[in-house]
């Protein structure tokens, strides 16, 4: 080795960076940076580049110092970022993203990101251009943000009400199905609100309640709860709830999603149809099955409380007549005046039926003595009698009443109807519009 060779070159890296020229350092920074790198003056002449600038344009960086942004790139190119270039020029840092079509033959994303060059007197003299390969994460980006666009759009016109709350059930997104079918006005100002401040939930509804509090303590991953709740309008709306927790890799829980279905119109149909199945479809009283249903109940009850039940069949006078002159129009109309006029002598609470045809049951189990049987029969007799008007014209019927009371009757249901049916019977043999009791057997 020559004896004047210079020490720098035979010293390691790390001895050297002290040593370092600037040229140095710059030739090391634009070689090794893994961006292109360009200045460009004020009058848009490129002044410098590094060799992976160079690369894009298939040429060396001798050869593109010293042209205008303008021969390098070409007129249309350049007019598409001018304005960036017109931005950095009075003094802002401007990034963008830009798909190139690089030395390798494909299209890939770019950050360009340009900084004003200030001299020491601080104006600008040009700019510094750099770019940086984000293409896989613009790529993961572009994959990202069109995967929530898909997702917002299913939750949006999903038919279910998407509701999302963090692991405090606060409310972090609501489609807009939900706010209609919650009946809120807006979206604005539910956020951050509690779901239960926000859902006039029935006072003893706690099936959503505590199946979101399952969720939140981890005890379930999913479930489903049912609920009732009256909106501001007043309208009655019941739901179905399928709920879900999101959890982090701990196993907390972040967030719970809700979808919600309107089962409203099930309930209601369900209520007709069991409406149907248990009242008479002319008067709207207990058909003879949900009656009886009743009866039962009360029977066992009183048993239970050594209480009473009375039984009062009650048997229209001359609705045959009236049928047979009239019509069954007339007829029809008669007996839903007959099923109102009882329905205002008994007692709230009191329990009224239609057997068919022209008989009709009350049945009494909550202070019952003979004194309270007597008063109301007595008042159905009498209201009964008094005229009906169907069509324009008065028509004239009456009522026998067949009362049997347990005790001292049996407590067997068909037993005691029997009783009541014929003391009823007896009544009209004494002639009508009166009140017989059932007498019990003496043994």
């Amino acid at each position: 080795m020559m004896q004047d060779e210079p020490e720098l070159l035979h010293n390691s890296p790390a001895d050297r960076k002290d040593t370092w020229s600037k040229a140095e350092l710059l030739d090391l920074i634009s070689r090794s940076a893994g961006a292109t790198m360009a200045v460009v003056d004020r009058s848009l002449v490129v002044i410098y580049v590094n060799e992976e600038y160079s690369r894009w344009f298939g040429t060396t960086p001798q050869q593109l110092i010293g042209k205008t942004i303008v021969e390098v790139y070409g007129e249309q190119d350049t007019a598409r970022f001018m304005p960036f270039v017109e931005r950095v020029l009075r003094g802002e840092r401007v990034q963008y993203q830009r798909m190139l079509h690089t030395p390798y033959g494909v299209d890939e994303w770019r950050t360009i990101c340009m900084t004003p060059w200030h001299n020491a007197q601080g104006a600008i003299d040009g700019f510094i251009a750099t770019a940086l390969d984000v293409h896989e994460l613009q790529v993961t980006m572009n994959a990202l943000r069109s995967a929530n666009q898909r997702l917002s759009s299913h939750m949006e016109n999903s038919p279910l009400a998407v509701v999302e709350m963090d692991h405090k059930l606060q409310l972090l997104h609501c489609s807009q199905r939900a706010v209609q079918l919650m009946g809120w006005l807006h979206v604005a100002g539910l956020e951050g609100r509690l779901l239960t401040e926000v859902l006039a939930l029935a006072s003893n509804d706690d099936s959503l309640p505590l199946a979101l509090q399952r969720l939140q303590s981890g005890e379930e991953s999913q479930n489903r709860a049912e609920t009732c709740f009256v909106r501001e309008d007043g309208t009655e709306v019941h739901c179905e709830w399928f709920n879900s927790a999101l959890t982090d890799e701990g196993g907390q829980v972040t967030s719970i999603m809700a979808l919600v279905q309107d089962v409203s119109a099930k309930i209601q149909i369900a209520r007709q149809q069991h409406y149907l199945a248990n009242h008479d479809s002319l008067t709207g009283l207990l058909n003879r099955a949900a009656f009886q249903s009743r009866l039962e109940k009360s029977l066992a009850q009183a048993q239970q409380s050594a209480g009473a039940v009375a039984l009062l069949f009650i048997d229209l006078d001359g609705f045959k007549r009236v049928n047979d002159t009239e019509g069954h129009h007339a007829g029809d109309e008669v007996l839903r005046i007959v099923a109102t006029r009882i329905a205002s002598t008994v007692r709230a609470g009191d329990t009224i039926a239609r057997l068919g045809g022209d008989e009709f049951l009350v049945m009494l189990d909550r202070e019952v003595t003979r004194d309270v049987t007597d008063n109301i029969g007595h008042r159905i007799i009498e209201a009964l009698h008094q005229p009906m008007t169907v069509e324009g014209r008065d028509l004239h019927i009456g009522a026998s009443i067949g009362v049997a009371l347990n005790p001292p009757l049996e407590s067997d249901i068909e037993a005691l109807m029997s009783r009541a049916d014929q003391a009823m019977y007896s009544a009209k043999r004494a002639g009508k519009g009166r009140l017989h009791y059932a007498q019990a057997v003496c043994s």
